[in-house]
């Protein structure tokens, strides 16, 4: 076993079973390392969290264009370069902050089906509520070039998204939609090679523009936001999506 070195006796090197615990990367509670909890945001700043939703080995994919969304958001808040993985979510973060919001960029690093453990461990460190965490993802029954921001009405016909809602136990994130179109065939198996499948050139040049669009959209809405007059020590009570829904 790595860190172990023979002594007299056959006995483990002390500390050696707590090094190789503490470089275990697996996201559940299994390994015996401690969960650490990241302290409230800066007094004044309200935490809220973004999940671009997609399956990590491919995020070139139409069904992965809300991990490229964050990218965008991340780029605008000039955190693109602060991208790092955290072993506790098993996903990539980059923290910005807008206004009086402090933004958790989230990159689930694990397949579609189980996004939801990642954005449940990430809510569990950062301590945010369900209801601050939006979901950034694909939606064929949305024509490319159409876009949802802040949709309260969670769809239930996503496997991403119905991972997170199992794994928070919660149906109070926000959904904002990108179409990415309708498969050309209509079975199981044309959707999805239609999901897993690559925009054509045209497609990506159309696809970045309604991205921009729908970012600016996005933290439009979160610069009306009322400001939290106490940041509390826990789950947030406001909710930002919640005056998102109410717009639309």
């Amino acid at each position: 076993m790595p860190g172990y070195r023979k002594h007299s006796g056959g006995k483990p090197e002390p500390g050696a079973v707590q090094r190789t615990l503490s470089s275990c990367p697996c996201p559940w509670r299994v390994c015996g390392r401690s969960d650490d909890v990241e302290p409230p945001p800066p007094d004044g700043l309200h935490r809220i969290m973004m999940v671009g939703l997609g399956n990590y080995q491919i995020q070139s994919s139409r069904c992965s264009v809300g991990m490229v969304a964050v990218n965008i958001l991340a780029k605008k808040h000039n955190v693109d370069a602060t991208w790092h993985f955290d072993r506790r979510c098993n996903a990539k973060i980059a923290v910005a902050v807008h206004g009086h919001h402090e933004i958790i960029l989230l990159k689930p690093q694990q397949f579609m089906k189980m996004n939801g453990v990642s954005v449940r461990r990430a809510a569990e460190v950062y301590q945010i509520a369900p209801v601050d965490i939006f979901m950034i993802h694909d939606q064929i029954y949305l024509p490319l070039g159409k876009y949802v921001p802040g949709k309260k009405e969670t769809i239930r016909n996503h496997n991403g998204v119905n991972s997170c809602i199992n794994e928070m136990k919660s149906n109070l994130m926000a959904s904002v939609m990108i179409g990415i179109g309708p498969p050309p065939h209509t079975t199981k198996r044309g959707r999805l090679h239609h999901k897993l499948g690559r925009f054509s050139e045209d497609q990506q040049r159309k696809l970045m523009q309604v991205l921009e669009q729908c970012t600016n959209n996005l933290l439009e809405d979160l610069d009306k936001c009322e400001k939290p007059e106490v940041q509390p020590s826990h789950f947030p009570s406001r909710s930002c999506s919640d005056y998102v829904a109410a717009r639309r």
